[in-house]
C-alpha cells in the first residue's frame, strides 16, 4: 500500500420532508403607525381612567372609550415614565428622565397641568408609589454607568420623599418595586432570595422587621392589593393571583401552587399587574391592551353548575396613531461610485448620481442620465463609494434601563458605522418595542429597530417559556405579536415537538421564526426541516458535505452564522481585536464610553492566525450561499457597529467576493427578514438608507469601516458626530463621559 488517501465515491438517493417557511413582507416605513407598546399602565382607584406611558410621554384615557390626553403640560425636553395614582385618585406620581439632569420624581394633579418636582437631588429613579394616606412617595433608586451616567448612583435602594417635596430618606438598601398594602407602616419590596429567585418581603418604614411572604425561583414581579387581602405575581409571562400569606413561613410560588387557591388571570400573558377598586379588581396590560378581572370572578370555583374563571380575550385599547418622522428635503449625491446591489454583479455605477426626495430614492444612474431637480441640495461625494445601509440580522444591545435614554450611545455608535437597520432576536419586549416606536417618530436617533422581543426560551430561568402543547406555543407567539414583534425566537426548547409547535404557531400568525440550536448540529438540521425562517449562529462542523448542502439548499431557510462568536474554536471577534487597535477607531472613541471600550480592546487575546475558527465557519457559510441559502451578517452586539464590518470581512476571509460579502450585509438580510420591498438595495422607490464610505470597497472590502456619512430615512448625518447635515439641524449632545 502506498499510504495515499483517496475518496471512495458513493451516491445516496433519498427524500426528506421539509415545511413551509414563514417570511412575511414588512411595510418598513408607513407614514403613520399604531402603537403596540404601552408601558406601566395603571387604572385609577375608582376604575374610571387609566394612565400609561407611550412613546416617552404619559397619557390619561377615560375608560373605556375616551381619547388619550397628555397628562402634563410640562416642556417636552425630557421623557416621562412610571406613573402611579394616589389612593384618593387626586394625584399621579411619575418620574422624568433627562440625559443631563438624570431622573426626578414628580407629582401632578390627576386632571393634568404642570407637575411639581418632589426630589431635591437627581438620580436613577423608578416606580414611585403613594402611601395610603398620601403623605409619602416611595421609590427605587438604582445605579448607572452603562447606558446612563454613573453620577448620583452611589446610594441605591428604596427611598421616601414627602408628597409635597423635600428631603429624601433611605428606607433600605436592599429592595425594589416598593409599594404599600393596607397599612401605612409596612412597605412591600422585592428582594433576591437565598439560592436564587425573588421574594416578597414586608418591612417597616425604618427598613427593619422584615417578614418574607412568598418567594419563587422564576417570579419576575410581585404586586400586593391595597386592601392587603391578595397579591399578584408574574411568571412564565403570565399574571397569577392568590391570597396574601401573613409572612414568616414563605409561600413557594410557581405556575401551580397546591397549598392555596391560585388563579392564572391572563390568557396570552400580561405585563405591569396592578390593583384597582380598593383591591377588588386586578388589572394588567399586554401590548396596548388593558385587561381587568374582578376578584370574585378570579376565585370562583367551577362545579355544581357554575363555570370557573375564564381569562378575558379582549381588552380595552390604549393604542394611538402616531406620525412617523420624515424629511421634506431633496438631496442629490454626485460623483460617487454607487454599489446599488440591484443585481448579482452589485449593479455598480461609476460616477453616479443619486437623488433622494423626502425619505425615498427618486432616481439613480450614471452622471448625465439623471436630472437633478431644481432646488435640490447637491452633495459632492467624488472619490467615495455609496452602498445601501447595512442590515444587522442578529443584533443585541440595551434599549433601556427601565426607562429609555434620550441618546443611547450603543445606537449612536451602531448607526455611525452605517448600520441603518437592526433585527434583535433577544431583548426585553417592553424596552425594545418602545425604542422602535420612538425611533419611528424621531424622538430618539437609532437604526430602524426590529426584534423578537423576549425569547421563547426552553431553559428554566426567569425567561423560561413553558410549552407543553401547540396552544401553549400559540399563547407565547400571540403575546409577542401583541407587543410589536414581527418575529419570534425559537430557542432551546428541549424537545423537537416543542420547537415544531413554536414554528407552527408563528406560521399561523404570519410571523418570522428564527431558531438557535446552540451549536447542536442535529438540532440545527431538524429546525431547517421543520420550517423555521432562519438558523442563528454557526454550525460548528469544519466541513459540510453534499448531504447537508443539498438538503439545506432546497429549503427557504436562511442562515445567520454570527462569525464574531463562532462555535467550534477561537472566534472572529478575538481575531479582529488582535488585528488592530480597536480602541483607537475614531467612531468608537467618539461614541463608546472609554471604561467600556478600552478594557475589552486593549487587553486582547492573541494566537496564531491558523488557530482562529471563524474563517472555517465562513467557508461553510460561503458553501451554503453558493447553494442558494440566504447568508446574512449578524454582529451579535459584540462591538457596536464595527462588528458588522467584522462580519463582512470574515465572510470575505471565507471566500466571498467583495460584492458577495456586501450582499450578505444588505440585500440578502433584507430578503431574509422581509424588508426587501423597501431596503437592501439602491433603487428608485426604495427608502433612502445609505452609507457613504471614503474608500473603494470593491477593490478592498476591508476599508468598509471608513464611513464618512450615513443617510437614514432620508436624513443625512456626519458619521464622526452624527450631527445632521443638509436635511435638518439635529445636533448630538455630549454624552455622560464627555
Amino acid at each position: 500500500a502506498s499510504g495515499a488517501v483517496s475518496d471512495i465515491p458513493f451516491h445516496v438517493k433519498d427524500t426528506r420532508t421539509v415545511y413551509e417557511v414563514p417570511r412575511p413582507q414588512v411595510d418598513v416605513a408607513p407614514a403613520t403607525f399604531t402603537t403596540h407598546m404601552v408601558r406601566n399602565a395603571e387604572i385609577s382607584p375608582d376604575g374610571s381612567k387609566v394612565v400609561f406611558e407611550s412613546a416617552g410621554r404619559l397619557y390619561v384615557k377615560r375608560l373605556p372609550d375616551g381619547k388619550p390626553e397628555a397628562l402634563t403640560s410640562d416642556a417636552r425636553d425630557h421623557f416621562e415614565y412610571d406613573p402611579s395614582w394616589s389612593r384618593d385618585g387626586k394625584h399621579i406620581a411619575f418620574v422624568t428622565w433627562d440625559d443631563q439632569e438624570l431622573a426626578h420624581v414628580h407629582r401632578v394633579r390627576a386632571s393634568g397641568g404642570r407637575s411639581t418636582r418632589l426630589t431635591t437631588q437627581p438620580g436613577h429613579y423608578h416606580g414611585p408609589r403613594f402611601s395610603p394616606d398620601g403623605g409619602l412617595v416611595v421609590f427605587q433608586a438604582t445605579g448607572g454607568g452603562y447606558l446612563t451616567s454613573p453620577d448620583w448612583a452611589m446610594e441605591t435602594g428604596v427611598f421616601s420623599v414627602p408628597a409635597r417635596g423635600g428631603e429624601m430618606t433611605r428606607i433600605t438598601d436592599d429592595g425594589g418595586n416598593p409599594h404599600f398594602g393596607s397599612r401605612a407602616d409596612r412597605l412591600f419590596v422585592t428582594r433576591s432570595a437565598e439560592g436564587g429567585g425573588r421574594q416578597l418581603v414586608s418591612i417597616d418604614l425604618d427598613g427593619d422587621r422584615p417578614r418574607v411572604h412568598a418567594k419563587g425561583a422564576y417570579v419576575l414581579r410581585f404586586e400586593v392589593a391595597p386592601d392587603g387581602r391578595h397579591f399578584a405575581f408574574r411568571e412564565n409571562y403570565h399574571v397569577y393571583a392568590l391570597p396574601l400569606p401573613p409572612g414568616g413561613n414563605a409561600l413557594e410560588l410557581s405556575t401551580s401552587v397546591g397549598s392555596v387557591v391560585m388563579t392564572r388571570a391572563s390568557r396570552d400573558g400580561g405585563n405591569f399587574p396592578h390593583w384597582a377598586n380598593s383591591g377588588r379588581t386586578l388589572a394588567w396590560s399586554l401590548g396596548a391592551q388593558l385587561f381587568t378581572a374582578d376578584v370574585d370572578d378570579l376565585f370562583r370555583l367551577s362545579g355544581e353548575g357554575e363555570e370557573g374563571y375564564e381569562a378575558p380575550t379582549n381588552g380595552i385599547s390604549m393604542a394611538m396613531e402616531l406620525e412617523a418622522d420624515r424629511p421634506t428635503s431633496v438631496v442629490a449625491f454626485t460623483g460617487a461610485r454607487i454599489v446599488t446591489m440591484a443585481g448579482e454583479d452589485g449593479g455598480v455605477i461609476d460616477d453616479g448620481v443619486l437623488v433622494v426626495d423626502g425619505n425615498r430614492i427618486s432616481a439613480v444612474g450614471a452622471a448625465g442620465s439623471v436630472v437633478i431637480p431644481d432646488g435640490a441640495e447637491t452633495v459632492d461625494v467624488s472619490g467615495k463609494t455609496i452602498i445601501p445601509g447595512l442590515i444587522d440580522a442578529h443584533a443585541h444591545g440595551g434599549a433601556g434601563v427601565g426607562m429609555l435614554p434620550e441618546q443611547n450611545w450603543e445606537h449612536y455608535a451602531t448607526l455611525a458605522f452605517g448600520v441603518t437597520t437592526i433585527h434583535d432576536p433577544s431583548n426585553d419586549a417592553t424596552e425594545i418595542f418602545a425604542a422602535a416606536e420612538m425611533q419611528r417618530t424621531g424622538q430618539i436617533l437609532a437604526p430602524r429597530i426590529y426584534s423578537t422581543g423576549d425569547i421563547i426560551y426552553g431553559a428554566k430561568s426567569g425567561y423560561f417559556a413553558e410549552i407543553n402543547s401547540l396552544d401553549d406555543a400559540r399563547e407565547h407567539v400571540r403575546r409577542l405579536k401583541a407587543q410589536g414583534a414581527g418575529s419570534v425566537k425559537n430557542y432551546n426548547q428541549p424537545r423537537r415537538d416543542q420547537r415544531q409547535q413554536v414554528a407552527v404557531a408563528a406560521r399561523e400568525e404570519d410571523m418570522l421564526v428564527v431558531a438557535e440550536g446552540g451549536s447542536l448540529f442535529h438540532m440545527d438540521l431538524s429546525m431547517v426541516a421543520d420550517g423555521n425562517s432562519a438558523i442563528e449562529h454557526n454550525l460548528p462542523q469544519s466541513t459540510l458535505y453534499d448531504d447537508v448542502l443539498q438538503f439545506w439548499g432546497q429549503t427557504d431557510v436562511a442562515y445567520t452564522p454570527t462569525l464574531g462568536v463562532t462555535y467550534g474554536g477561537l472566534r472572529g471577534e478575538d481575531y479582529w481585536y488582535m488585528k488592530s487597535n480597536v480602541w483607537e477607531h475614531p467612531i468608537l472613541a467618539r461614541f463608546v464610553p472609554p471604561h467600556i471600550l478600552q478594557p475589552r480592546s486593549v487587553r486582547r487575546t492573541k494566537a496564531p492566525e491558523e488557530d482562529f475558527y471563524h474563517v472555517t465557519s465562513a467557508r461553510t457559510s460561503k458553501a451554503l450561499a453558493d447553494r442558494g441559502v440566504m447568508v446574512s451578517i449578524g454582529a451579535h452586539g459584540q462591538r457596536e457597529g464595527l462588528a458588522s464590518h467584522w462580519e463582512i470581512w470574515s465572510l470575505a476571509q471565507g471566500g466571498m467576493s467583495s460584492i458577495e460579502a456586501l450582499a450578505a450585509a444588505t440585500i440578502v438580510p433584507a430578503r431574509a427578514l422581509g424588508y426587501s420591498d423597501d431596503l437592501g438595495s439602491i433603487e428608485a422607490g426604495k427608502l433612502a438608507d445609505l452609507v457613504v464610505i471614503d474608500a473603494d470597497v470593491i477593490a478592498d472590502i476591508y476599508q468598509s469601516d471608513k464611513v464618512d456619512m450615513v443617510m437614514l430615512n432620508g436624513r443625512l448625518y456626519d458619521a464622526q458626530t452624527l450631527d445632521e447635515q443638509v436635511t435638518g439641524n439635529r445636533k448630538t449632545q455630549p454624552f455622560y463621559w464627555q
